[in-house]
């Protein structure tokens, strides 16, 4: 039997997902954050402890996946990740192995969550214009991981234990519009002792922490500045409906007043000019992916005739992006060779380009654009991706295979990794191997019933050599501890 056929006569047995409309989501995923959070929590004594955060982070991050739609692209999972490990360098040594998402959603959010997961919606990312506001939002996220301002908030609370927690975490993810507004505001009026701000102190040291640690980066610190004008900015502009993040992390007026009595304090410094194109790309990757393309495509050609740089450049960029979408091959490639006139020497445009030719099926002018980018930077994620797509689509399974299994150790939070290598696994007769990875792909995806199969089917299978069943064993325990909590 082929994986094609084990998945398919598999999926029609799974109904949960099938059963959780779109409007229901948000409710379902605040329920079962309290179900699963309540024995971790009933008991203050126990509450959050460093072993137990992990745990509740193990949960949260399957339960996140299954409910939200995050943006699993290997090169926005490389970027934001290298980013926070850019921050995670010059902050000491950590409780927790961070792992930074970027949430699909419209709303003004941020946040971080148990275990050094931290979450950034597509709707904030798109309100930044330099890399440095990235940053200070990041760097003051995990400000709150480090100095545990989120156990500290549930601990404190021991007759609420349960509905905090499953109303910060909510928090983390939702974001989204009158369903959230109301469950967060909502439980707020009804219990005033419910209250998912962090206090001034705990902000203020977050504050302090991002500034300290952009500095530490060789970053100029302004752009804290300018992130909390536009948090404050849209504090005034929306107060008949206040952003998710502004509820949590509330004053930025306050905020910013002390910021900008730090940069005055400052004594004359030369940063070094910091290059902004990853950022920009990536940027205009989400807004293309999460908007509105019509209304996208005439702000883009009004901005690529009159605006300034790198404006200018980056809204051919976001043209590139919605021809891609539409099939319009020849005005994509258009707009991406302005892009590549601009930026010079970017590899990764390169890849772009191949994209396009991978799209037309013309499979080997492709490979051609994949290489000649990863040789121009070859631990790009991106590149080597679509560069492994393209030989599978060629019957280079084996080419593949190697190159899906070092994209692992480089960014292992993109799922599709797992499975596309499991698939190929299993079609090449390594069935057991191919079992493990499909197992941690519904893992990670939420998908308990179909990750448990697939593991012990990578057990029982004669073609699983000692590591998988080490592997195998490991994962399975990971579940087991996780659903018994």
């Amino acid at each position: 039997m082929s994986y094609r056929q084990v998945f398919t006569r598999l999926t029609r047995k799974i109904t949960f997902q099938q059963t959780i409309s779109l409007g229901r989501r948000p409710t379902i995923f605040l329920c079962l954050a309290a179900l699963l959070l309540q024995p971790i929590l009933l008991n203050p004594a126990l509450a959050f402890s460093v072993g137990k955060e992990k745990k509740v982070g193990d949960k949260l991050l399957s339960m996140v996946r299954t409910s939200f739609t995050l943006i699993d692209a290997p090169d926005v999972t490389q970027y934001i990740n290298n980013l926070g490990q850019r921050i995670l360098k010059v902050t000491g040594p950590q409780y927790f192995k961070y792992h930074f998402f970027v949430i699909k959603n419209k709303d003004f959010n941020a946040f971080a969550a148990p275990d050094g997961l931290i979450f950034i919606h597509s709707g904030l990312l798109e309100a930044m214009d330099k890399e440095g506001e990235l940053v200070s939002v990041m760097a003051h996220e995990i400000g709150h991981v480090t100095s545990r301002h989120i156990s500290k908030m549930i601990a404190q609370r021991k007759k609420n234990n349960i509905g905090t927690a499953a109303l910060l975490i909510a928090g983390i993810a939702l974001g989204g519009g009158a369903i959230s507004q109301a469950l967060i505001t909502g439980s707020m009026a009804a219990n005033a002792s419910m209250n998912l701000k962090f206090s001034r102190k705990d902000e203020e040291e977050a504050d302090r922490l991002s500034y300290k640690w952009m500095k530490a980066m060789g970053m100029n610190p302004a752009p804290m500045a300018t992130m909390l004008e536009k948090m404050y900015k849209v504090s005034v502009y929306q107060m008949a409906n206040i952003p998710p993040y502004l509820l949590t992390h509330p004053e930025p007026k306050r905020r910013l007043s002390y910021i900008r009595d730090m940069l005055r304090s400052e004594p004359p410094h030369h940063y070094k000019h910091r290059d902004d194109f990853p950022f920009l790309r990536i940027k205009y990757r989400i807004t293309a992916e999460t908007g509105d393309l019509a209304n996208l495509r005439s702000i883009y050609r009004r901005q690529a005739k009159q605006g300034k740089e790198p404006r200018k450049t980056m809204a051919n960029y976001g043209l590139y992006m919605i021809y891609l979408a539409d099939a319009d091959y020849k005005k994509a490639e258009a707009s991406l060779r302005i892009v590549m006139n601009h930026f010079k020497d970017r590899a990764i445009l390169q890849s772009d380009q191949g994209i396009i030719e991978f799209r037309q099926e013309k499979y080997n002018a492709a490979l051609k654009d994949f290489k000649s980018a990863l040789k121009a930077k070859p631990d790009d994620a991106y590149s080597a991706y679509h560069l492994a797509k393209t030989l599978e689509y060629l019957g280079k399974k084996t080419q593949a295979i190697k190159i899906y299994q070092r994209l692992l150790l480089t960014i292992p939070d993109y799922t599709k990794l797992n499975f596309r290598l499991g698939k190929l696994l299993f079609d090449s007769g390594k069935t057991g191997a191919g079992h493990y990875q499909l197992g941690v792909y519904f893992w990670l995806n939420g998908n308990h019933k179909m990750a448990k199969y697939h593991l012990k089917q990578a057990l029982a299978d004669k073609t699983s050599d000692r590591e998988t069943i080490k592997l195998t064993n490991k994962e399975l325990k990971l579940i087991q501890e996780v659903e018994k909590e």
